[in-house]
């Protein structure tokens, strides 16, 4: 049998073959716009967590593509289709099953804003029962303030840009708000596009971590590289570094 052992060798390498392709496979990131986590700016993909994912799969050696669309889309894209993420996604025990997760890429965090110089400075949760707070309509953040106790004292309007011209130092002003609750990293460009700028973060009470949520389709070896490349990138400073880049305590 001549030819038994070339045959077997040709198998053993096309085995090996179709072994590194599936290691080098690409990745797809698929996302939603949610400023300053990912966004489009003079169409191009921007952001904290577009410059951490990027960051990790160039560390990892892996080749990706990155997709903006609808939250809906991006979600039910990554569980139809292999070598798919979606981020930023929140790690809720509903969806635990449903992806192979990798972070957290990104923190979300809730805090609450008054306008600069007022003398009405809640610095807890419990204080903002008795002050007037502006909140986004059906926003998780209204629901979380009227979970806990805060449900008297919100004013919500249909768009959170609506609040920061509310803001007044002025606590008998009619018709306005002494503080606002929103996102931290967000107020500051929010508010600016309404035309206020004085604005003072008082406090955040709460934070949420976000996740790079993938396929079960992506190969074990290449979260645990993603994985590998996120603990270096926090231990050398060059997460953080991405993450102050949008910290507007950074940019005064």
């Amino acid at each position: 049998m001549p030819n038994a052992v070339p045959s077997r060798l040709a198998l053993a390498l096309a085995a090996l073959a179709l072994s590194g392709a599936a290691c080098a496979q690409s990745l797809r990131f698929v996302t939603e716009e949610s400023f300053p986590f990912q966004y489009l700016e003079d169409k191009k993909l921007k952001g904290m967590a577009v410059e951490v994912v990027s960051e990790m799969a160039k560390r990892a050696g892996i080749p990706f593509e990155h997709e903006m669309m609808s939250w809906a889309d991006a979600y039910e894209r990554a569980q139809r289709d292999r070598s798919t993420c979606v981020y930023s996604t929140a790690r809720l025990e509903n969806r635990e099953r449903l992806f192979k997760w990798v972070g957290p890429v990104a923190e979300n965090r809730w805090a609450v804003f008054a306008k600069a110089g007022s003398k009405q400075r809640p610095a807890k949760l419990a204080d903002l029962r008795y002050v007037r707070v502006g909140v986004l309509d059906g926003d998780a953040k209204a629901t979380y303030l009227m979970d806990n106790g805060v449900a008297a004292a919100l004013n919500k309007v249909s768009d959170d840009a609506l609040n920061p011209p509310k803001l007044t130092a002025d606590k008998n002003e009619p018709g306005k708000i002494d503080v606002w609750a929103t996102g931290y990293y967000s107020a500051s460009a929010v508010a600016a596009k309404t035309g206020v700028k004085d604005i003072e973060h008082l406090f955040t009470f709460e934070t949420s971590p976000n996740y790079l949520a993938c396929n079960f389709g992506v190969k074990d070896e290449q979260l645990k590289k993603l994985s590998a490349a996120l603990a270096e990138m926090k231990k050398d400073g060059s997460y953080q570094k991405i993450v102050d880049q949008y910290d507007p305590a950074h940019k005064k």
